[in-house]
This record gives C-alpha cells, sequence and structure tokens, in this order.
C-alpha cells in the first residue's frame, strides 16, 4: 500500500494509525504473503489471517457493549435490560453475516487496496464476500491492537464501518425467520386463519410465473407472484409482513 492509499484507507474509517504497519497486514491476503515468499525478495509484512481470528471476536464484543448501552442499565439490581439471550443471538449473528460486513466494505470502497497475488487478481476474488468479510474484521482487530484496545475508539470506527442501528433493530427475532414463518406464527399466537391460493399460472412451461393470494383472518389480502409456487407465496407473506407492520401489528 502506498503512503497516499493509507492516508485514504485512514480518512474512510475515522483513525489513524500509529503503527502503519498493522493497517498494511489487515489488507493483507495470506496468498500475497506465499506468493512474495518464494520470490527473491520476501514478503515485508505478515498475512491477516490472525487479525481476522482477533477481529471476529472483537466486533462481537463490541456489539454487546452497544447493546448494554443501548438497552441496558446497572444500578442496585444489577444489570437489567429488556433483552432476552435469544435478542443478543440473533443480533450477534446479524452482525457476523459475511454479506453484511462484505458489503459494508464494498460501500466504503477500501477493498481495492487489498494487497492480492495473480491468483487472487486472475480469480477477481474482490467480487467474493469472503475476502471482503476478512478485511473487515481485520481493520477492526488493527484499530483494536493499534489504540491498545481503547473501547471507545474501536466502537466508533465499527460504527464508520457499519449500520450499527440496523444491527441493533435486528432484535425482535423476525431478522432470522423468513416471511412465511413470521405470518404463521402472528396468526397462530391472534387464533386467526391465513389461507394460501394459487390464482393462475403465466407463460410457458420452463419459464411459468405463478399467482398466489394470501388471505388473513378473512379479511386482509395481499398478492404475490414468483417463478413458482414456493416463490408466489413467500411473496405474498413478504407483503402481508409490511402490511401488519405497517398497521402496527406485532409480527
Amino acid at each position: 500500500m502506498t503512503p497516499t492509499e493509507i492516508r485514504t484507507v485512514e480518512a474512510c474509517i475515522g483513525y489513524q494509525f500509529r503503527n502503519r504497519a498493522l493497517l498494511k497486514q489487515a489488507f493483507t491476503r495470506s496468498s500475497y504473503v506465499n506468493e512474495k515468499a518464494g520470490s527473491p525478495r520476501p514478503s515485508d509484512t505478515q498475512s491477516n489471517e490472525v487479525l481476522e481470528f482477533l477481529g471476529d471476536s472483537i466486533l462481537s464484543a463490541t456489539l454487546a457493549i452497544l447493546l448494554v448501552e443501548k438497552y441496558g442499565s446497572v444500578g442496585q439490581n444489577g444489570l437489567t435490560t429488556d433483552l432476552t439471550e435469544k435478542d443478543f443471538s440473533i443480533i450477534k449473528s446479524n452482525m457476523s453475516d459475511k454479506s453484511a460486513l462484505a458489503n459494508a466494505i464494498r460501500r466504503l470502497g477500501v477493498g481495492r487496496y487489498m494487497r492480492l497475488s495473480r491468483g487472487d487478481e486472475n480469480q477477481n476474488v474482490l467480487a467474493q464476500d469472503s475476502p471482503n468479510e476478512d478485511l473487515f474484521e481485520s481493520i477492526i482487530a488493527a484499530v483494536a491492537l493499534d489504540s491498545d484496545m481503547d473501547w471507545s475508539v474501536i466502537i466508533e470506527v465499527v460504527k464508520r464501518l457499519d449500520d450499527v442501528e440496523r444491527l441493533l433493530r435486528a432484535r425482535t427475532g423476525g431478522a432470522t425467520k423468513n416471511a412465511k414463518t413470521r405470518v404463521k406464527e402472528y396468526c397462530e399466537k391472534q387464533h386467526i386463519p391465513y389461507l394460501y391460493e394459487i390464482t393462475g399460472t403465466e407463460g410457458p412451461d420452463h419459464d411459468k410465473r405463478f399467482f398466489c393470494r394470501l388471505t388473513v383472518d378473512g379479511a386482509v389480502v395481499t398478492e404475490g407472484v414468483g417463478p413458482g409456487r414456493a416463490k408466489a407465496e413467500m411473496d405474498a407473506a413478504t407483503k402481508m409482513v409490511a402490511r401488519l407492520e405497517g398497521e402496527g401489528k406485532p409480527v
């Protein structure tokens, strides 16, 4: 990485490194190190594999701190919160989702500074989620080490890298359940009937579209469409969840 690239990354994540070797390491894939090790001029850095491992744990701890700050309080009765262990687990799962972390790196546009081997470049690894996820976690670890584990600094960088509020909102359990499951559980809890009906199809057999009507409690109706029965039902259920949520109903 050039000094200009390093300064650009620092500006993006909102943190200036004292030891820029840590930042350079965060952007260095093991394939790059292995490729350089076989050349007359050895690599001048280590890969980000261990940083990635460390960063994964630091991310989990960071999110736990944010959850306690937002939804809990410490007093004479100890730590009190309206969140359950299941809520915490769901949010942690959202935080560690590979696509979410990879997309955060893509939004920042810093992935192009990764140090790649020729094989990586030929395989266009930057288009894959895993290398970008690894970079996200490695950056967090590099910041943590460089700041002497200053949690106030780490938390601010995590907020800069991803939309923490999005993660905090995913706390009811619905984020891990598909729309059909949410409709089913809602109706069972309210003791009301629901019905999926395929109302028609369109197109040739190799490219047929199915149309589905979902009726809840005999009155609330949404229409779905998809390339098969299951997809059409899911589309109708997704629209039903959005409609019920818009009415303030706990789906």
